[in-house]
């Protein structure tokens, strides 16, 4: 049920940081944040003689903090810069509307790990634009922590159910990617010709997006799910093929050429 009395959201935000730079070529920044959020959609458990239902309040709340570093080398034929954050994001709840129907009684409620929560995100690039034939070219390297995930115990019958005592406790493969570019620029009277090519994930890194929580991997299931993969006239319901996921992996390796005119 709706409730018009519900007030807005809050959130208290902290930053600090300082950048210096060093010589002509280096400069390195330190920063770090807190957000402090309280008064979140959320929904309360009422009982009367018609049965139960529950109505929306504010009462959900979470806390992310996490702190940037930036190193940097410029001015040089191969220009680097590296960037590392390391974060944290707790809530009692994943979004606005995950009491509803999932709370029963309104018990205390603690915080747990979001389903968003990437506590190391490193980035490194390279940038030279002195190459042969006047190319630039740049490489970009990604690594991110895994996707947390509610691991599974399995029940007598060998049925996995959510450990929801350590909700969001397992973490997935970590992604992993390096992208590389290149271009060039060709002036002709008024007109600027600009050539270049995209290469996304060069070594073509299959990186998890999604995964089965029982197992933690993105193919394979337990033996609860295949023991019935097989054919029909041995007793079977399921292909071989019905628990393929292509869709539980980021994109494959991909290359883009494009051409850009410029008149002036």
């Amino acid at each position: 049920i709706g409730n018009a009395t519900m007030s807005a959201s809050r959130t208290q935000s902290y930053e600090f940081g300082f950048n210096v730079q060093i010589g002509q070529n280096w400069a390195y920044s330190v920063m770090g944040w807190v957000k402090d959020m309280d008064q979140l959609s959320s929904a309360k458990t009422y009982r009367s003689m018609l049965g139960e239902y529950q109505v929306a309040s504010n009462g959900d709340y979470g806390v992310a903090r996490g702190i940037d570093l930036t190193l940097e080398n410029r001015g040089q034929k191969v220009n680097t810069m590296i960037q590392y954050t390391y974060s944290k994001a707790q809530a009692n709840g994943e979004y606005d509307k995950a009491a509803f129907g999932n709370q029963i009684v309104d018990a205390p409620s603690q915080e747990f790990t979001m389903p968003f929560d990437r506590p190391h995100d490193l980035t490194v690039q390279l940038y030279a634009s002195d190459l042969p034939f006047d190319v630039n070219a740049a490489l970009t390297g990604f690594y991110q922590s895994g996707l947390p995930y509610t691991g599974t115990y399995e029940l007598d019958s060998g049925e996995p159910k959510p450990d929801l005592i350590r909700k969001y406790g397992k973490r997935a493969d970590p992604f992993k990617q390096i992208d590389l570019s290149f271009s060039k620029f060709i002036e002709y009277d008024d007109l600027k010709l600009t050539l270049g090519l995209n290469v996304f994930n060069v070594f073509d890194i299959r990186n998890p997006i999604d995964i089965y929580p029982e197992t933690g991997d993105p193919t394979t299931r337990s033996e609860y799910y295949t023991q019935e993969i097989g054919l029909p006239e041995e007793g079977k319901t399921i292909s071989n093929s019905f628990y393929d996921t292509p869709w539980h992996f980021s994109s494959p390796r991909e290359i883009n050429f494009f051409m850009r005119f410029d008149y002036k």
